[in-house]
């Protein structure tokens, strides 16, 4: 429905107004007029009764009915006005208008009671004997100080009614004049002040499609100009801010596009709303145009999509590597982050997801660990064959000098650690390579049993020191777990505990399970860690005091293997040391 304008609605409520104004003053003075003539003939009848008064007083004897009939007649036609004698009882003695005897009783009429209870008797109403509108004035005839009869005089209003409906008549053709003078007065004040708004709807419909480059020029009133300038202050302001934001719109766009990560945001339906060059790129997207389309009509990859939806259903952000298939047995591997989007009232309105090509690195980290566990199996046969004939010569300590025997025991030794060191490396890249593969079979299992292994394992070396394992662990903590390598990981971190212990003191071994994780811990009493080495700790080759690691024959890789059986459980791990108080090694796994 179409609105009407300004200037159609001020007309039409003003002209409304004027006629009604004009209908009630036109009202009111004719009623007003009306009762001032309708006054003025009350005191003229009045004045004549009270002239012709004396003459029918001395007529309203019985024997003078006669001349008093024909004075009433002769007076009404001389003074133009309808003179009536009603005596006692109502009964008419002579009217000037029409023989009393074929007229009713007049005991009723108003006015003539009023007469005789002694006052003037007035009354205004149609009479059925002159068939009028007729007003009446009645006085009593006293007569030997008792009302004899009353005398009335009346007219008709026709004359005034006429002269009233004469005065409407002129009193609307002025109404008429004056309210099409005044229509035109009204439609040229509605126009001017209807056409500067209508200017500065204008206006401000261009302020809404982000021109501000003119200005509201407008007269009027004092409230009109000021509200352009408001209207005028206000578009400068915005484009001010408009183009702050388009500036630092542009320079996101600038980041995003100049970005050798992919950037996706998508809304609640899954609709792009953002895709950078990197991510179309690394997604193999042969389309141009994508924002606005659905992300399954864009992309292809299972994997993404399904990561798409988790990260639209959480609270918090989530990470996943994926295998992007390119054709021609070509593979992209890519590492996603995504997160959700959130309004300014922290309202979910869609997900950002953030890509990043890592097959180079991943290509490299696989040629790494290829070529660590290579050369380690390489090393541990002719390190193997150094070692075997180095005991042979150790064994024979009669065929060499004590100098060859010192030297033996060295080359001993350092071929000892060397190839501690290859079983860790092939343990460790034994871990990745089959976590990468998700070749490690995960099974419901109790842990209590694992702990118990890692301490009968590592109960010599305990008992060489004098050293009391703990264990505390309930028969119920169960876990999804590979046996062997959990086990491992407990014998590492006891096994550093037992090196880095005072003799005699006590190791402790706790296992709970909470609503989040299964935890276990390895706690000792030894000479703990600073807190500038603890981050460092689960590197690789990484030793606090290499020194004293060489001496208890420490590779720096057992925490490493420890970290990565945690990460193959779907785990983590975490310490809490002091130094000269101990240290507690944890392991952190996933609930059943």
């Amino acid at each position: 429905m179409r609105e009407l304008k300004l200037k159609w609605q001020l007309f039409p409520s003003h002209i409304i107004i004027l006629i009604c104004a004009m209908l009630a003053i036109a009202w009111y003075g004719t009623h007003s007029l009306k009762k001032f003539y309708v006054e003025q003939m009350v005191a003229f009848l009045e004045a004549q009764s009270n002239l012709i008064l004396s003459g029918v007083t001395e007529l309203t004897t019985a024997e003078k009915f006669g001349e008093l009939e024909t004075f009433c007649r002769e007076t009404g036609k001389k003074i133009s006005t309808r003179v009536t004698v009603v005596v006692a009882g109502g009964e008419v003695i002579c009217d000037s208008a029409r023989d009393p005897q074929t007229m009713q009783n007049h005991a009723n009429r108003p006015e003539i009671k009023q007469s005789f209870a002694g006052k003037m008797g007035i009354s205004q109403r149609y009479s059925t004997t002159t068939r009028q509108e007729m007003l009446y004035v009645a006085i009593p005839i006293w007569k030997d100080n008792e009302i004899k009869a009353v005398l009335r005089a009346s007219r008709s209003l026709t004359a005034i009614d006429k002269e009233l409906q004469s005065l409407i008549a002129r009193v609307i053709a002025g109404i008429i004049v004056v309210i099409v003078f005044a229509s035109g007065i009204t439609l040229v004040l509605a126009k001017k002040i209807s056409q500067p708004l209508e200017q500065m709807k204008n206006e401000s419909m261009r302020f809404a499609n982000g021109d501000f480059s003119r200005r509201i020029m407008v007269s009027g009133s004092d409230e009109i100009v000021g509200l352009a300038q408001a209207m005028n202050s206000m578009a400068e302001q915005l484009d001010d801010r408009m183009q702050a934001v388009l500036g630092k719109s542009r320079e996101l766009e600038t980041v995003l596009s100049s970005m050798l990560e992919g950037v996706i945001a998508v809304d609640l339906q899954e609709k792009i709303l953002y895709m950078n060059n990197s991510a179309i790129q690394q997604l193999d997207i042969r389309q141009t145009e994508v924002q606005g389309k659905r992300l399954l009509e864009v992309v292809r990859n299972i994997e993404l999509l399904h990561f798409i939806k988790h990260t639209l259903s959480l609270d918090k952000p989530t990470e996943k590597t994926i295998i992007f298939n390119l054709g021609k047995k070509d593979e992209r591997m890519l590492q996603i982050h995504g997160a959700q989007l959130a309004d300014a009232q922290k309202n979910k309105i869609g997900a950002l997801v953030v890509t990043n090509d890592v097959t180079r690195l991943l290509r490299l980290e696989n040629l790494r660990r290829d070529f660590v566990a290579n050369v380690s199996h390489e090393l541990r046969t002719p390190i193997t064959s150094i070692k075997g004939y180095v005991e042979t010569l150790l064994d024979e300590p009669g065929e060499h000098s004590q100098h060859v025997q010192d030297f033996l025991g060295i080359i001993s030794k350092q071929t000892n650690r060397l190839y501690a060191i290859v079983e860790d490396l092939l343990a460790l890249a034994k871990i990745e390579q089959e976590s990468d593969r998700d070749e490690i079979l995960l099974t419901r299992g109790p842990i209590k049993e694992v702990l118990q292994g890692a301490i009968e394992a590592c109960s010599v070396s305990a008992a060489d020191k004098g050293i009391h394992i703990s264990l505390d662990c309930p028969e119920r903590v169960y876990a999804l777990i590979n046996g062997p390598m959990l086990e491992q990981a407990v014998i590492n971190l006891l096994d550093n505990a037992l090196k880095y212990s005072k003799p005699e003191s006590v190791v402790q071994i706790n296992a709970a399970s909470t609503a989040k994780n299964v935890i276990i811990t390895v706690k000792d009493k030894g000479i703990g860690i600073a807190p500038g080495n603890v981050d460092r700790l689960f590197e690789r080759f990484y030793v606090v005091d290499k020194g004293r690691s060489r001496d208890s024959g420490g590779t720096g890789l057992g925490l490493a293997i420890v970290k990565h059986i945690a990460q193959a459980h779907g785990g983590k791990v975490a310490v809490q040391s002091e130094l000269g108080k101990g240290s507690a090694f944890s392991i952190l796994l996933p609930p059943t």
